[in-house]
């Protein structure tokens, strides 16, 4: 029992060894970064400040991936299935050429497991010069496992996207269609999830008759830890941005679990693992088509009005915050005087420099209020962000 605890112990170093030659570690960390000041250049050339910090992007989402990450772990561990290295190739190769661009719009698995599927059970019949029998190598059960965890992780994104928080979304000004800026939400996350698989060739022997539960060929075994990267990127100008996205996540959850069905279906009939990705692709492409036109139709939701100011974002941390103030609630009145521009705000905001008082006019129409001492050093805005049709007015023309 000692030994068999050693030799594990002994793989799973071996398996951390082996994750941090993989270069989406590596790379999950450049394209964030990259991201996110892109991003931050962007919030100071609109609105004359930085509104979130440097990797905000991955904001929420570490305990997702170690719970998401160590769940399929066991399950990998107890039914002792393996991922082929030309598929682990794969995911790293599409990954990266699908965010290069910066932005994490296809790092939906459905992309890249999708085309990493493609490629390999393809690539022989296009490409001359690669081995014929690659579509031979890999056998039908790594497929059947490859397409189940791609509908996982449509699941993973599903559930992200469901549970965002108004602190999640990036605020942007946008030339809407009469040339003056409008206000829009930009929903994009990030994140990496490591889970262990069972690899060909190591330590670990058989610990019971049924397992591994699919063969692999191999009477020893290893751990290789293998990191996945996804990621999801959509632009919402018409609704609320939290309603929209939650609303997405819910027909994706359930374009995961079809996913998922189809894939284990290709158990008996091995043709339905190809249509598990056909769906996937498909199905993913269509919904954010649908995503998209859906939200065209609608007239702009953070336009600049005339009688009241609608708040387009809140800064992490400052007292707009503190006082609960929500995306989209339009202010009314600051220390008791009517506000219906930027500048008016500020000039009531200036009324009294020790308190302030808001009039709220919230999503549902009803009024409420908030009120709060203001102290020396906070954030002389109260962190508020609204609307509108011009860029920051100190921002060097280009």
């Amino acid at each position: 029992m000692q030994k068999n605890m050693e030799t594990w112990l002994i793989e799973i170093a071996k398996g951390i060894g082996k994750l941090f030659l993989n270069p989406l570690i590596y790379w999950f960390f450049i394209i964030a970064f990259i991201a996110s000041f892109t991003r931050i250049k962007k919030e100071r050339k609109n609105f004359g400040t930085k509104i979130f910090s440097l990797f905000d992007e991955l904001r929420y989402t570490w305990k997702t991936s170690l719970i998401f990450g160590f769940v399929l772990s066991l399950g990998m561990i107890l039914i002792g299935a393996s991922l082929h290295y030309l598929m682990i190739a794969g995911l790293v190769l599409f990954t990266v050429l699908f965010s290069i661009g910066k932005k994490f719009t296809w790092l939906s698995a459905a992309y890249t497991f999708g085309f990493t599927y493609i490629a390999l059970l393809f690539s022989p019949y296009f490409i001359s010069y690669l081995p014929s029998s690659w579509n031979t190598e890999i056998k039908d059960f790594q497929w059947l496992i490859f397409t189940t965890l791609m509908g996982i992780f449509i699941l993973i994104e599903a559930i992200k996207m469901i549970r965002i928080q108004q602190d999640e979304t990036f605020p942007e000004l946008k030339k809407g269609s009469r040339g003056k800026l409008v206000g829009q939400h930009r929903l994009k996350k990030i994140m990496l999830i490591p889970f262990i698989s069972l690899l060909p060739a190591g330590l670990i022997t058989p610990f019971a008759d049924w397992w591994p539960l699919f063969s692999i060929g191999e009477t020893e075994f290893g751990l290789i830890i293998i990191p996945v990267i996804i990621g999801f990127e959509h632009v919402v100008r018409g609704s609320m941005p939290t309603k929209s996205i939650r609303a997405f996540g819910q027909s994706l959850l359930i374009l995961g679990l079809i996913v998922i069905g189809f894939s284990i279906a290709g158990y008996y009939i091995t043709i339905f693992t190809l249509i598990s990705v056909v769906i996937a692709i498909i199905g993913r492409e269509l919904l954010a088509l649908q995503f998209r036109l859906r939200d065209l139709k609608k007239p702009t939701y953070f336009a600049v009005e005339e009688s009241e100011l609608k708040v387009l974002g809140i800064i992490p941390g400052s007292p707009a915050e503190n006082i609960g103030l929500m995306i989209g609630e339009k202010i009314i009145k600051v220390n008791g005087q009517p506000v219906s521009s930027e500048q008016a705000f500020y000039e009531a905001l200036q009324l009294n420099s020790a308190y302030c008082k808001l009039d709220i006019r919230d999503e549902r129409g009803e009024i409420r209020f908030a009120q709060r001492a203001l102290y020396q050093g906070e954030h002389y805005e109260l962190g508020i962000i609204f609307p509108r049709e011009t860029a920051w007015k100190f921002q060097k023309a280009e």
